[in-house]
């Protein structure tokens, strides 16, 4: 034995007492929760398996449309539809800029929809050389199709003002009435070769041809809007749709 071990033994050294530690450790095991184990899911609670499940499903349908069918009618939702919108391209030949659908539009520009018409079949957005809005509409009772495009009515919209040019511009055999709507200065064209000339913001002005066989009710809102309804319809049909104006 060597002289250290042998202090050692004859030191007098008072320890405390030796605590229980295994039924400790053992209890506290007890109350832990079992740590999760990788790749197995049948230890979750069931509502976190089902919205898994659900998650799955959907995916499935959305990336894989054969399933699409077979899949909802097993889930009891054979009646649902995904619908991705997309823009109309209805009136296309009339060549009015990019295809959009109206909520896009109004990201852009404050569109104001007549009441009268409804929701455009087709609504079209240009960005240069500056800011407009055309809404484009099917056959309806009352307003006949152009056979030329098939486009029964134009809507446009812009921030612009038609006088005093509108009246130095129009073409022979056309006529020009003032008029007022909803308190607004408004103009009527009527007759053949009716396109007009405008101030658009910022701009010496620009000219307008005719795009459909019809007339022209221009309205310059006091809002700063220049409000253009063109089809083949009388003053007062006109002037009913620009009045219904939302």
């Amino acid at each position: 034995m060597s002289d250290l071990e042998l202090e050692l033994r004859e030191l007098r050294v008072e320890w405390p007492e030796t605590p229980e530690l295994a039924g400790a450790v053992a209890g506290r095991l007890e109350r832990a929760p079992a740590p999760p184990r990788p790749g197995l899911w049948l230890h979750r609670p069931a509502w976190q398996l089902a919205v898994a499940v659900v998650a799955l499903v959907v995916a499935v349908v959305a990336i894989v449309p054969p399933a699409r069918s077979a899949v909802l009618d097993l889930l009891g939702f054979g009646s649902v539809r995904i619908v991705r919108e997309e823009p109309s391209r209805f009136g296309a030949a009339l060549a009015l800029g990019e295809p959009v659908t109206l909520e896009q539009a109004r990201e852009r520009f404050p569109v104001v929809v007549p009441e009268e018409l409804g929701e455009p079949d087709a609504v079209y957005l240009t960005e240069q050389p500056w800011l407009r809005v055309d809404l484009v509409y099917r056959e309806r009772e009352g307003i006949p199709a152009s056979s030329n495009t098939g486009v029964a009515l134009l809507v446009t919209e812009f921030h612009a003002v038609a006088e005093p040019l509108v009246q130095k511009t129009v073409g022979q055999g056309a006529n020009v009435e003032r008029l007022t709507v909803g308190g607004d200065p408004a103009f009527f064209i009527s007759g053949a070769n009716h396109g007009f000339a405008y101030i658009p913001e910022g701009t010496t002005g620009a000219f307008e041809e005719s795009r459909l066989a019809g007339n022209t009710l221009l309205v310059e809102r006091s809002d700063g809007v220049l409000l253009r309804i063109e089809a083949d319809i009388d003053r007062e049909a006109a002037v009913r749709i620009a009045e219904s104006v939302e």
